[in-house]
Formats: structure tokens, C-alpha cells, sequence
């Protein structure tokens, strides 16, 4: 990226040569967005170390008495940087984000379930229903396998091993069974 006040190569936010503020990208990567390196592993304290020194270079109060397109820029920067930080801070939503490039799942269209996977779950509602305390449990081992299928996914894609194609299909199976859990734990 070219700085646009004086035309130097810029590598983030702010142009290290001048201090100009730069346009935020129309789609920003949101781990390119706080400097992170992509991966589903993510260390929390990580994440907030780099969301507060990106916060700070583009936060609007440094801005107050600059130019509208500056101010402007900056709320834009500070949108991306807080968007970043939210998707990035979930685990299911980081998955999601690095398995199909958007944060969450669409609201039609999302990866069609397995029939045996629907009747299984099904099966396993009707019987929390009816009060089996083992159908609870069935879903929570379910839920876990699910979660270590996805990590391991996640490693062998890390290591240049494989691809995350069924990673939205596991992790839409990850929010039914979070769904059913959450309304019989209640």
C-alpha cells in the first residue's frame, strides 16, 4: 500500500513516514486488520495486546482536529479494529471466519445437515424432553467430539495438510447441538 499524503510503501494504519492516517481496506482481513498472524489458535491476551495498540493509532480522539476525511477514516479504522476484535475473540466465529472468509454463518443457506445427524439430534431432544438425564450427556460427548474434530482439522490445515471444507458443515452442527444444550440447561 502507497501512503496517499506522501506516497510511501505503509504496512498498517498509519504511514510510519508522515503519520497520515491510510484508507481503511473496503473488506479488511480482520487478522491483517490487528497484525495477527491467521490461525484458529488464538491466545486472548494476544488479541487484546494488539486490539489496544491498533485501537490507539486510529481511536478518533487522535483525530478530533484533523481534516473530515481523517476523522472520517478513523471512525472507519476503529469500526474494522472493533469488528476484528469481536470475531477473533470466539472461538466459533474465528473458526468460521477462517473456514469461509465472513464472520458468521447466513441466514439462508447455511451447510444442509446430515439426515442422520438431524434424526440423531431429534432423537436426543425428544429424550432431554421426557427428562433422560443421559440424553444431556450424549449431546455434551457429541458437542466435544465435534469441538476436537474441528481443532484437528484447524492443525492439519495449519500445517499445510489439508483444507477446511467441512469445517462449516461440523461447526453448524456445533450451534444445533449449542442450541439444544443451552435450552435444557436452562
Amino acid at each position: 500500500m502507497i501512503c496517499w499524503k506522501c506516497h510511501e510503501a505503509v504496512q498498517g494504519p498509519v504511514c510510519a513516514s508522515c503519520g497520515a492516517l491510510q484508507p481503511p481496506p473496503p473488506k479488511p482481513d480482520y487478522f491483517a486488520v490487528l497484525g495477527l498472524k491467521r490461525s484458529y489458535v488464538l491466545d486472548r491476551a494476544t488479541l487484546e495486546t494488539a486490539w489496544r495498540a491498533v485501537s490507539r493509532k486510529v481511536h478518533p480522539d487522535r483525530y478530533a482536529g484533523k481534516r473530515a476525511l481523517e476523522r472520517r477514516m478513523s471512525l472507519q479504522w476503529t469500526a474494522a479494529v472493533n469488528e476484528a476484535r469481536r470475531v477473533l475473540r470466539d472461538p466459533e466465529s474465528r473458526a468460521w471466519y477462517l473456514a469461509t472468509g465472513i464472520p458468521r454463518p447466513p441466514e439462508r443457506g447455511a451447510p444442509a445437515l446430515d439426515p442422520v445427524f438431524l434424526e440423531e439430534m431429534f432423537e436426543l431432544r425428544f429424550e432431554a424432553e421426557a427428562g433422560d438425564p443421559e440424553a444431556l450427556e450424549r449431546a455434551r460427548e457429541i458437542h466435544t467430539t465435534l469441538e476436537a474434530e474441528i481443532a484437528r482439522r484447524f492443525a492439519a490445515w495449519s500445517a499445510g495438510e489439508g483444507d477446511l471444507d467441512a469445517v462449516p458443515e461440523r461447526l453448524t452442527r456445533l450451534r444445533y447441538l449449542n442450541s439444544m444444550l443451552r435450552e435444557h440447561e436452562a
